[in-house]
């Protein structure tokens, strides 16, 4: 039984993969319109990919399957960091292209040899350019178009790389040789927030913005994977989990690799209530640390309060599609979610703890008008938030 169960979590472990991106195709859901446009756009002389949106909702994802998705491409990837340079981006790049290079032997013979080496041999060691890398480029002898991902280019913190790769890009562009297709992928508002403005380069980029995920494509996250995995789930679960992961993909995924546990370890072959709520516990617990962290330092205290309800109230709090809520959205929460009729005088003054430095500034005021609202600061903690929330209202039923 042990063995079996092993084996089970490892393929479920495949199909649901909470604390990696997708990198198969078959194991990819939703984004159809998104990554049609990249499609689309990738043979367009001049034009260029900018694929850009908030954290944790499956950017990497969609860059990792765009070579299986594409016929006839040369595609070629990098994640960049803090510390690269356009030097750095793109010897990484290269390095692992290899190209032929035929040299004469001196002497009377001039016998050619053929060496290989990488195509990252062509930059110089230092400062390298646009115009080296376009160059460089324009030696890979490759069957249809090249493509280029530079995956979480939000990290560059280097200024003199993001004008780099604007004027690589305009480059690229106005060569009517050019079979190269860049595709700028990262965390973002705006794609000039990403790569900056350059006024001289917006005919060539595509704006191809990643919001969160509606909830069909929670579900077919969830479907897809369960029948992979020979297990059904209940139209119930599928709508509960659909509210609780709040459009990031990264909880559909733990959700329904924590459900699959639960329904290994009771032998049942259907995803109901029960194995739900159990999934549920069990996804705090192997939740992003920083979230964990972030949920405990911030209702820390050393009496009793109401610091964990009415932060939990916020993430079911109604919000704009800023994600910004009212403290009154927060009571009427409280008396949904948890059934406690609190006044809002009571729970304005814990929001605002929620604010400052000493309990981590998990919110944040939103002016509007002359009054505010309330947004959390990283959006991806409400969803964590919700989740909490299913776990601590089972505890609850439990010791009752």
């Amino acid at each position: 039984m042990a063995d079996n169960y092993l084996q089970l979590l490892a393929e479920a472990s495949v199909v649901f993969t909470p604390g990696a991106p997708v990198s198969r195709k078959d194991l990819f859901s939703g984004r159809h319109d998104q990554l049609v446009r990249v499609i689309e756009t990738i043979p367009m002389p001049g034009r260029h990919p900018v694929v850009f949106g908030q954290r944790g909702v499956g950017k990497t994802s969609l860059a990792n399957i765009l070579a299986e998705s594409i016929e006839g491409i040369y595609p070629l990837r990098t994640s960049c960091d803090g510390s690269d340079t356009f030097t750095t981006i793109w010897h990484r790049v290269l390095a692992a292209v290899p190209l032929q290079i035929d040299r004469e032997q001196p002497g009377l013979s001039r016998q050619v040899i053929s060496e290989m080496v990488s195509l990252a041999s062509l930059l110089p060691s230092q400062e390298v350019t646009p115009a080296h890398v376009a160059a460089a480029l324009a030696r890979l002898s490759a069957p249809g178009w090249i493509v280029v991902v530079l995956d979480e280019f939000d990290k560059v913190r280097d200024q003199g790389t993001r004008a780099k790769t604007a004027d690589l890009i305009k480059v690229l562009s106005d060569s009517p040789r050019s079979r190269v297709s860049l595709v700028v992928v990262g965390v973002a508002r705006s794609i000039g927030q990403l790569i900056g403005e350059h006024p001289s380069i917006d005919r060539n980029l595509v704006h191809i913005e990643l919001p969160k995920m509606v909830d069909e494509e929670i579900r077919d996250i969830l479907t897809n994977g369960c029948n992979r995995l020979g297990l059904d789930v209940t139209p119930t679960v599928l709508d509960e989990a659909c509210l609780l992961a709040d459009g990031f993909p990264h909880y559909a995924h733990l959700l329904g690799l924590q459900a699959a546990k639960a329904c290994f370890q009771s032998a049942q072959k259907v995803i109901d209530h029960a194995e739900f709520t159990v999934a549920c516990t069990t996804a705090v617990d192997d939740a992003i640390e920083k979230y964990r962290d972030a949920y405990a330092f911030a209702t820390s205290t050393t009496q009793q309060s109401r610091y964990p309800q009415v932060l939990c109230s916020c993430a079911h709090a109604d919000h704009d599609d800023r994600g910004a809520f009212r403290a009154t959205d927060v009571v009427d929460a409280m008396s949904k979610v948890f059934n406690v009729d609190v006044s809002l005088q009571s729970v304005v003054p814990a929001l605002g703890e929620f604010c400052k430095r000493e309990r981590g500034e998990v919110l944040e005021k939103v002016p509007v008008g002359k009054r505010h609202r309330y947004r959390f600061l990283d959006p991806m903690l409400r969803p964590f938030l919700r989740i909490k929330t299913q776990s601590v209202l089972a505890e609850a039923l439990q010791r009752t």
